[in-house]
């Protein structure tokens, strides 16, 4: 141990205090560069996109541009016009029967705008639902509307 104190005393003799400014400046550290790792891959990511809206919107303008300037066939033209066109009218509904004695009877309705459903002589039935000879085409808040093959309509009511 000794030896070792020894170094150290002769070495705080020794030592001379430098003054201050004769250390050499530090070399400035060098930041790393970021921009250059995002960079490039951005730019190629926009230009792709730039590329896929220039071709949609060039694919857009082109076949609406053909639609609007092609000419009309003269022949479709002269047949239309030559043609007596007349209004389509629909057909009457059929006669709505309310209540017949032979109906089914009507026992409740559980309403819901989504999916209303009725009980029909103990069954439950909904729209589009077939009960007997009849088919469900309508229920309301107070009735259900039934539809048999030869498009007769009959409404049942709570009544029945």
């Amino acid at each position: 141990m000794s030896l070792i104190n020894d170094a150290l005393n002769r070495a705080r003799h020794n030592h001379t205090p430098r003054p201050q400014g004769s250390l050499p400046p530090l070399p400035p550290v060098e930041q790393p560069k970021e921009v250059s790792k995002w960079l490039a891959p951005a730019v190629v990511i926009f230009l792709i996109f730039a590329v896929i809206f220039v071709i949609g919107w060039a694919v857009a303008h082109h076949s609406v541009h053909a639609i609007v300037t092609a000419p009309p066939d003269p022949e479709v033209a002269t047949k239309q016009a030559a043609e007596d066109v007349l209004p389509i009218v629909p057909a009457p509904p059929p006669p709505v029967v309310l209540n017949p004695p032979a109906a089914p009877r009507l026992q409740g309705i559980f309403y819901s705008p989504t999916s209303p459903s009725a009980i029909v002589d103990g069954k439950t039935v909904g729209v589009g639902d077939h009960y007997q000879q009849y088919r469900v085409t309508e229920i309301t808040k107070f009735s259900v509307t039934l539809t048999d093959v030869d498009g007769k309509a009959i409404k049942l009511g709570m009544g029945n």
